[in-house]
């Protein structure tokens, strides 16, 4: 049996061509010198074949169906020779256990492997195998009964050496193209979600229309109310408390008031001019958008600004939905009541003269092989769809709208931080 990479010596014979479907060199003198070139060994028919199968290679269903379109094209070339590929545990991808393809002559017995651990084919009386370039572990087998498997003129030697230098590139794209179709939605999958954006956007509208309307009894209840204060103050026969009664509802009726303004201002389209905008300000107003929410979830936010006002150029109504969507992530990762959103701002050391904001929870945490995903555009983890996968793509676009940058921290079960870096506006002396 030989093991490892062969080198070219030539030294072919008709034989070897005949046997694997190819036919006979032509008589040439560098046919059989020392070091004979591939075209010499291998014939051109074969390397073309091969080559339209890399072309070709079904990268994104990942490295099992690569591994299974070499083998399969190699076979094509080589249809009296059984051919495998045996890709090792640590090869990379996190895979745990053996991949093995194997693909043998009709009429051919597959016997399970024997004492020697480095045979897929120990049926026949000579296995060639050659590690793949750059994949630990992971080798390819061309096995025959034919003495001539072992010479190191054989082309189907020197085939099997080119096709796992053509492994050992392709594995790697396969593992990454592979994870990145997975993570793609389905076409149905797709339509669902824009279905259900489209009915977010369509309540949204409704709930504008319904706060509007609101805010007439409001108004009235606030003025109303400012009048019997007035009134029981200044005549003085109005028991104390309620007075305090009264006050309580125009607080409460204003508190609505108020809040209902800033979201009907909120969803208006931002098309308006950018300017000066205080951080801490569209923070705030984020935070109470979020009250209901934080509240359902059991999640309390601390703010820490920095001592001075700190403020950007940008809309405040985009920049308080990228604090909304932050917050409402936070509140949707909760595993459990008692997690807590932190906010900081501060402005960066150095001449860049930005401003840093640090949103960061001790909630679930994401998942490594999701973190890469998370500002993608309907990407997901919540089981129960009801998420559109739309919030955190939507932050990414607005922060680099404002020419600000995002990046994501996270340790599954210990919390995540976004880190968002914007310019920031020196006010005019």
């Amino acid at each position: 049996m030989r093991k490892g990479p062969m080198r070219n010596r030539g030294d072919v014979s008709a034989e070897d061509f005949d046997r694997a479907g190819g036919s006979a060199p032509p008589s040439d003198p560098e046919a059989s010198s020392p070091r004979a070139r591939v075209p010499d060994v291998v014939p051109i028919s074969w390397l073309d074949r091969l080559l339209v199968a890399v072309l070709d290679l079904p990268l994104l269903k990942g490295e099992r169906a690569v591994v299974e379109a070499v083998v399969d094209s190699v076979v094509e070339i080589l249809p009296a020779y059984a051919v495998g590929v045996c890709l090792g545990a640590d090869a990379g991808g996190g895979r745990h256990e053996q991949l093995v393809v194997k693909r043998q002559p009709p009429g051919t017995v597959d016997l399970v492997a024997g004492i020697d651990p480095t045979r897929i084919f120990p049926g026949f009386a000579h296995e060639y195998i050659v590690p793949v370039p750059s994949a630990s572990g992971s080798t390819v087998h061309v096995a025959s009964d034919d003495h001539e498997l072992d010479r190191d003129g054989s082309p189907a030697v020197h085939l099997v050496d080119r096709a796992a230098i053509v492994l050992g590139h392709a594995l790697p794209n396969a593992r990454i193209s592979g994870a990145l179709a997975a993570a793609q939605p389905g076409p149905r999958e797709l339509d669902d979600r824009m279905m259900q954006a489209d009915k977010l956007a369509t309540f949204g509208q409704i709930a504008a229309g319904v706060i509007h309307e609101l805010n007439n009894p409001l108004t009235s209840i606030v003025a109303y109310t400012d009048y019997l204060i007035r009134k029981a103050t200044s005549s003085g026969g109005r028991d104390a408390e309620d007075v305090e009664r009264l006050r309580r509802i125009g607080e409460s009726a204003n508190r609505m008031l108020r809040f209902s303004r800033e979201l009907v201002s909120y969803t208006r389209p931002s098309n308006g001019p950018s300017g000066p905008v205080v951080l801490s300000v569209v923070i705030d107003q984020a935070v109470a958008f979020c009250e209901h929410v934080l509240a359902t979830s059991g999640i309390t936010v601390e703010r820490r600004y920095a001592v001075e006002p700190l403020a950007v150029q940008g809309m405040s109504e985009q920049l308080v939905q990228v604090f909304v969507n932050l917050v409402t992530n936070a509140c949707q990762a909760a595993p459990r009541t008692g997690c807590r959103v932190v906010v900081t701002t501060a402005s960066e050391p150095g001449a860049r003269r930005r401003v840093t904001v640090i949103v960061e929870d001790d909630c679930s945490g994401v998942a490594p092989e999701h973190l890469g995903h998370v500002f993608r555009p309907f990407f997901t983890t919540r089981a129960d769809r009801n998420g559109t996968g739309l919030g955190l793509s939507i932050v990414k676009s607005i922060v680099e709208t404002h020419d600000g940058e995002i990046r994501v921290d996270s340790q599954l079960g210990r919390g995540t931080r976004f880190t968002i870096s914007l310019p920031l506006v020196v006010p005019r002396l």
